[in-house]
């Protein structure tokens, strides 16, 4: 009667474990593209993309392009590979928004064109096309890269610190344009906030799952360059604490 008593009693803690792993999964999956609606929003409503760097959209989608190759060749948890996805989507999304507010601002009739080849103008360009044509390209090399090497461990290592490596930096063209411009005018301070709470996460639960190394080394440096952006805010912004509303 006591084996089935604590039988009983062990299904509702199993089920509520199994429930929390769904939650922790599904935080995993949607969670990394949340931080990126307050900047959508505050472009939106200021009509203006000076504040945003583009190149933190670059940094992440040649990292999860990474990342999804890596998982081809060494297989981590599904919620991680889905997470790769949702944030290309949302990279694209800010991209396409960036091009839509700076072309309706643009006094120039001159365009940036990725056939151009123009290496002052990268990652400049004026079309939303020619972005989604440079990711198509770099997919398209990675793919025949990791085909020609998938049987190589090395590689796949390090294809997954390459693609770690450039993670754990997406932060850090935002806090080198601050600091060119002494400024984080424009710049969603939710967002940052909501990165530094997601990167927390995260890396607690790479360490919670065993992930690979690579992961929650990503996981701290990340923190460590979202704690530097929010002192920026405090340095260079008299208005900071408003800028919280």
């Amino acid at each position: 009667m006591e084996v089935e008593a604590d039988l009983h009693g062990s299904q509702p803690m199993e089920s509520s474990v199994g429930v929390l792993s769904v939650v922790a999964s599904c935080v995993m999956v949607f969670g990394g593209a949340l931080p990126y609606l307050p900047q959508y929003q505050e472009i939106q409503r200021s009509n203006d993309t000076t504040g945003f760097s583009t190149r933190v959209c670059l940094v992440l989608l040649l990292a999860n392009i990474l990342r999804i190759f890596f998982w081809v060749g060494k297989q981590f948890e599904l919620p991680l590979l889905l997470q790769s996805v949702v944030m290309i989507a949302t990279m694209f999304c800010m991209l396409r928004l960036c091009c839509h507010v700076h072309n309706s601002n643009r006094v120039s009739t001159k365009q940036n064109r990725l056939s151009d080849l123009d290496p002052r103008y990268f990652w400049q360009w004026t079309m939303f096309e020619d972005y989604l044509l440079f990711c198509l390209l770099f997919s398209v090399g990675c793919c025949l890269l990791t085909l020609l090497l998938l049987d190589s461990p090395l590689f796949i290592e390090a294809l997954g610190g390459l693609a770690l490596m450039l993670e754990a930096l997406l932060g850090l063209p935002q806090l080198l344009q601050n600091l060119q411009q002494r400024s984080t005018r424009g710049m969603s301070v939710k967002m940052v906030v909501m990165w530094t709470l997601g990167d927390v996460f995260k890396t607690s639960y790479f360490l919670l799952n065993e992930s690979p190394l690579q992961f929650w080394v990503c996981g701290s440096v990340q923190i460590v360059v979202d704690a530097l952006i929010l002192l920026q805010v405090f340095l260079y912004a008299p208005d900071a604490h408003s800028k919280f509303g």
